[in-house]
């Protein structure tokens, strides 16, 4: 019995032998360990190991991710976390030689942390070591988020535009240089601003005493509100605001001298909203000024002006809306140019010319007078015209330029010419020259081209010559304010009439 017992228990003892072996070498498989050269020293207690499978992590050791660094799963994130102290990690895991262990140099000298990388047929384990520190992982997360607040404390510190942090309660917790060196905020930004009641907010600051020649400098402020205090960034708009003031001086004395002309101006912006207007424009339209104050667009200023009747009426609204982009795309390319008639006989030319940035401007000008004067002065003229023409002579006028300016019905039948139809100007040579086939009589011609080219006022002839006994012709030459010439040929019988009745019947 006390044999069988035995046997017994050296059957259990072998077997858990045969057991703990098995786990072992298990173990062995999963950490790396494999036989061969190239093995790992077991883990001690002053360093950090983690498992990957490829470049997914699968295990760690306790304590080996501090809480900054939960959540990493893959060796792309530990490579971010690892990349500012050690130089030569890999891309991905599988760049590893396997079976061979690679060491990271670290970037600053004189660090004593180690990075040892292995990979195996079945894993690759990362090893971090930093003695004589017990925890390698988190004195590594510490020396991490001291480099990134020192990177971000130089990287505010170094920037050109003032920046500085406050408290709850207002109060400067830090600022950088740029801030120090262009005002305090504690005395020379509002209350507002430093409190970060406001988001955006623009102050000017005073030069000190020693610089009052110096113009005040302006600030434009951005402010970012957490629950520690806020954050405020200021930026220098110290020429934006003498562009601005520049602009809005400019703007005003272009109002003022705008106000005393008579031709109405009216300024659309790229939006076509009116921008700029002048009280001519309200006297020659009509338009109230509390309608243009509105900044009205383009569209709304021309259906006005419809109503109003300051514009032609438009045979159908369809038309007009067509009409009107026409005009506005015309008035773009600086070809707008139209003449308005109204039914209260009052003229209006409009032109239509580009402004920079997009603008358009309209130009109303009442050219009502000049319409009538024209029309007068071309009455005039069909009058005097008749007039002539009513006369039995020949008269025919030569301008200070040897150029025939205009000639009767009777010079026109006499002499076969007719100057309106013509495409060339006809000089004193071609009238001659017509004057001798419609009446040869060369020596007398000759005298009257030499009379025509004196420019003498005592050259004129105010009488009435015969060209020769038994000849029925006359002519005369009278000298008229600024060297022109007139001439003027009357037959009664003869050669005169002859000519005459032979071109009426041609």
């Amino acid at each position: 019995m006390a044999a069988t017992s035995l046997l017994l228990w050296l059957g259990l003892f072998a077997s858990a032998g045969v057991i703990s072996l098995g786990v072992l070498w298990c173990l062995g498989r999963l950490t790396g360990v494999a036989q061969g050269p190239a093995t790992i020293i077991a883990a001690s207690s002053n360093e950090a190991r983690y498992l990957f499978n490829g470049d997914l992590m699968f295990d760690h050791d306790a304590g080996a991710l501090p809480a900054a660094a939960h959540g990493m799963s893959t060796w792309q994130e530990m490579r971010d976390w690892l990349d500012h102290r050690f130089e030569d990690l890999p891309h991905s895991l599988a760049d590893l030689a396997e079976g061979t262990p690679l060491l990271a140099r670290t970037r600053a000298p004189g660090d004593g942390a180690q990075m040892c990388l292995l990979r195996t047929p079945h894993s690759t384990s990362v090893t971090l070591s930093d003695p004589p520190y017990a925890c390698p992982a988190e004195r590594h997360d510490m020396l991490t988020t001291t480099a990134r607040m020192t990177d971000i404390t130089d990287t505010f510190g170094a920037a050109p535009h003032p920046i500085w942090k406050t408290g709850t309660d207002g109060t400067i917790l830090w600022r950088n240089t740029a801030c120090e060196a262009a005002f305090d905020p504690a005395t020379q930004v509002p209350a507002d601003v430093t409190s970060g009641m406001a988001t955006a907010h623009r102050f000017s600051v005073t030069p000190d005493q020693e610089a009052e020649r110096e113009k005040p400098r302006w600030y434009e402020t951005r402010t970012t509100v957490h629950h520690w205090g806020a954050l405020h960034y200021a930026t220098d708009i110290t020429q934006v605001v003498s562009a601005e003031k520049m602009q809005k001086d400019f703007v005003q004395t272009l109002t003022k001298t705008f106000a005393y002309l008579t031709t109405g101006l009216a300024v659309f912006d790229r939006n076509r909203k009116l921008a700029l207007f002048n009280p001519a424009l309200v006297d020659l339209t009509s338009l109230g000024a509390e309608f243009l104050i509105t900044q009205p667009d383009l569209l709304a200023f021309f259906d006005c002006l419809r109503d109003r009747r300051v514009m032609p009426e438009p045979r159908s609204y369809a038309s007009w809306r067509t009409k009107i982009g026409e005009v506005i795309d015309a008035a773009e390319g600086g070809l707008y140019q139209e003449t308005w008639s109204l039914p209260n006989d009052v003229t209006y030319r409009v032109t239509g010319r580009p402004h920079p940035d997009g603008a358009v401007a309209f130009l109303f000008e009442d050219i009502s007078a000049e319409v009538m004067l024209a029309r007068r002065f071309r009455s005039q003229v069909e009058l005097r015209q008749s007039a002539l023409d009513s006369l039995p002579e020949a008269v025919m006028v030569i301008g200070s330029d040897n150029v025939l300016a205009f000639c009767n019905t009777a010079a026109t039948r006499m002499l076969r010419i007719d100057p309106d139809t013509c495409f060339a100007d006809m000089t004193v040579p071609d009238l001659i020259r017509a004057c001798a086939d419609a009446l040869p009589t060369p020596d007398v011609w000759s005298n009257v081209e030499n009379s025509l080219h004196q420019r003498q006022p005592d050259a004129a002839s105010d009488r009435w010559v015969a060209i020769a006994p038994g000849q029925t012709l006359d002519y005369r030459i009278d000298a008229l304010p600024g060297g022109v010439r007139m001439l003027m040929l009357r037959g009664h019988s003869g050669a005169v009439a002859t000519a005459t009745e032979q071109f009426a019947a041609g």
